[in-house]
């Protein structure tokens, strides 16, 4: 376990990364719904509109995780918005501490994060609580057209 490290991806680097990256991430596109593309994701992250986050156990890339910064009228949090990677728990420690350490360097309120319900698992120990459930409806002439 000494050998990760979690580290945040200056935009400068990324294409150091993204070959090991884009497959991690893409594991996690699907549940955009057409809304990002991976091309998408690499030009936000290039643009530092997602920040890219990557666990590495010794020189290999094992997950990788986008957030920004979410401005309401009344809170600024970090949200969490694309995740993959192989054996979350074993990661999870250092990254959940990471991501709240920068979320309360950037003067955050908080950090959110949509995900499937087995994420209630992963998170729930570290006292996330799941507030609310995502339901969509597309319209299939939008989607499609």
């Amino acid at each position: 376990m000494a050998d990760l490290q979690v580290s945040l991806v200056d935009p400068k680097y990324i294409n150091r990364v993204w070959d090991e990256v884009e497959p991690i991430l893409g594991k996690s596109i699907g549940s955009a719904h057409g809304r990002y593309e991976m091309k998408d994701i690499f030009k936000e992250i290039v643009n530092f509109q997602q920040h890219l986050w990557v666990v590495f156990d010794g020189r290999k890339i094992i997950a990788a995780l986008t957030t920004s910064f979410t401005d309401y009228p009344k809170k600024k949090v970090l949200s969490g918005n694309f995740l993959g990677g192989e054996r979350i728990m074993r990661w999870r420690d250092p990254m959940l501490k990471t991501l709240e350490s920068w979320a309360k360097d950037n003067d955050c309120d908080g950090l959110e994060m949509t995900g499937r319900d087995g994420f209630e698992k992963v998170l729930g120990p570290y006292g996330w609580t799941p507030e609310y459930v995502v339901f969509e409806k597309m319209f299939e002439e939008r989607v499609n057209g």
